[in-house]
């Protein structure tokens, strides 16, 4: 939906004011390439042939694309990225290395993960910190809601 785009889009700055100024400068490039003959086009993501025109644009959009390790996982409210082939978010592997002070070899070994997908996740955590809060914060209000309602 244009609304979850627009949010994507977000992930181009810090905050929206660098969002926008991102999103202007894209829409420049854009503009420049076209006025310099070129045909701006979509083409699925597998197609060797092409560069990715707006890089930047892509990896706010589909952060996915940038990792090997981290994939998007359909899901009512949450957004983040999980690691492939594990119902684990980063957000989830990310709170548990804090809280028992893994570094990267040991989270690798004790998730049974390689540890390039460790830290894929640690960057991806680093770049996208405010929607992993977000998230956390939000599944702790459904537990609380949960328990304070039981049977709803």
């Amino acid at each position: 939906t244009e609304q979850l785009a627009l949010e994507r889009i977000r992930g181009l700055g810090e905050n929206d004011a660098e969002a926008g100024r991102q999103a202007v400068t894209l829409i420049a490039r854009l503009a420049t390439a076209i006025g310099d003959g070129f045909t701006i086009a979509a083409v699925p993501p597998d197609e060797g042939r092409f560069a990715d025109a707006l890089p930047e644009l892509t990896s706010a959009v589909a952060p996915e694309r940038r990792y090997r390790y981290l994939v998007r996982v359909r899901h009512p409210w949450r957004r983040q990225l999980s690691l492939k082939g594990r119902r684990l978010t980063v957000g989830q592997l990310v709170a548990q290395m804090q809280s028992n002070q893994m570094d990267v070899p040991t989270a690798a070994e004790e998730f049974d993960l390689p540890r390039e997908a460790v830290a894929e996740a640690l960057d991806y955590a680093a770049r996208n910190r405010e929607l992993l809060v977000l998230e956390a914060s939000e599944e702790r209000r459904r537990v609380e809601s949960a328990v304070a309602n039981p049977g709803r």
